[in-house]
């Protein structure tokens, strides 16, 4: 009896054990007042998604649920622009996947930009930012959209931050002693929540996962996407994976000049995306492959939002694609003239695989939404 009694305080430590060891999403407590436990954040691990590829990003490992938190007040605190008004948020909301839904150009603070804001999603898996790839990091990607969207200044940023309790504590638990507040900082925690943007979690997902089924439409759909029908597969998908964009792949592969404009030379596009950034005249006119995925929510479409609707993107690549000097050869593999030359049944079924991938999970999800609100 008495060794009986001896175990049973054994027993409860070993569960009080393994109930630390679990992994449960802690509640983030930025009121907390003690000092010592400001310095210590809280590892945040990214499980990868049914059928997504392997997670290569380098700060993959550097994420703390504090660091993801002060990202996430970053991205939305209107107070780091110029003017007090624009978020990152202004242009990338989270009802649209994140981008500027509705809009056919954004507006920052300078005034109407001469792109469309493009979808925050999957971001962990890309290895080149914003429509001409100019950026190869997502701190990279942060601080160009500071600077050039926002008009950040930096010593009022800080100043506004340290002012701030409860923005010094999650600096102090999401990097550490010293605690201090700095300009590159702001750019890694913003870093660590959009790294944390995953859409993964649609229709077409639970049907692969086995969870749902697809109708006849939808796999009609993803056969005339992953063969020479459509041929969308070789600027929309990478390998076996279902991100839906090669923009990951090769820097030139993943940036395509679709045929949108006919020009005598390519130094008249009125918009030259890659090719202004690298030089290379048989670049200009080549932009970063969007995602299928939430496609039905990220409208109007193309680097310059020219076409409202889903429906005249379908005809644009069934009809009108446009010859050009520096045109993709990619656009020409099934297709001698560029053009698809879609059925009516053909656009529907494409439609309706397009409407399988959206995501209301990843719109709804209150962990990704204003903190202040």
């Amino acid at each position: 009896m008495g060794k009986r009694i001896l175990l049973i305080p054994l027993i409860v430590l070993f569960v009080l054990l393994g109930l630390q060891n679990c992994k449960v999403d802690p509640k983030i407590d930025i009121a907390s007042n003690e000092s010592d436990s400001l310095y210590i954040g809280t590892k945040y691990t990214i499980q990868k998604p049914f059928k997504f590829p392997s997670i290569n990003n380098p700060y993959k490992d550097s994420l703390t649920y504090e660091g993801v938190e002060l990202g996430r007040r970053l991205f939305y605190d209107k107070h780091l622009s110029s003017t007090g008004q624009v978020a990152c948020a202004n242009c990338h909301k989270q009802e649209y996947a994140f981008s500027d839904g509705g809009n056919a150009l954004s507006t920052n603070v300078f005034g109407l930009t001469r792109r469309n804001a493009p979808a925050l999603q999957n971001l962990l898996w890309l290895n080149r930012y914003f429509w001409d790839g100019r950026v190869n990091t997502l701190a990279a990607q942060a601080k160009d959209a500071f600077h050039g969207e926002q008009g950040l200044n930096i010593p009022d940023a800080i100043s506004y931050l340290e002012s701030d309790s409860n923005y010094t504590k999650l600096f102090k638990k999401a990097f550490g002693r010293p605690g201090t507040i700095t300009e590159d900082k702001i750019y890694l925690a913003v870093q660590q929540f959009v790294m944390t943007l995953i859409s993964s979690e649609s229709h077409f997902d639970r049907a692969i996962r086995g969870q749902e089924q697809f109708t006849q439409s939808e796999l009609n759909g993803l056969d005339i996407f992953r063969t020479e029908v459509g041929d969308c597969f070789h600027c929309h998908t990478q390998g076996d994976d279902y991100l839906f964009t090669n923009a990951s792949a090769v820097l030139d592969n993943g940036f395509t000049n679709n045929g949108l404009d006919s020009v005598h030379s390519v130094y008249e596009f009125a918009d030259k995306g890659l090719g202004e950034i690298t030089g290379d005249t048989t670049q200009f006119g080549r932009f970063k492959n969007p995602s299928f995925r939430n496609l039905a929510l990220t409208g109007p479409y193309m680097h310059d939002g020219r076409y409202q609707t889903l429906e005249q993107v379908l005809n644009f690549y069934s009809d009108s694609v446009r010859r050009s000097s520096s045109i993709s050869a990619i656009m020409f593999f099934a297709h001698s003239d560029g053009k698809r030359h879609f059925t009516d049944e053909q656009k529907q079924d494409l439609l309706a695989l397009i409407n399988s991938l959206t995501d209301y999970a990843f719109t709804n999800d209150t962990s990704k939404s204003n903190p202040f609100h």
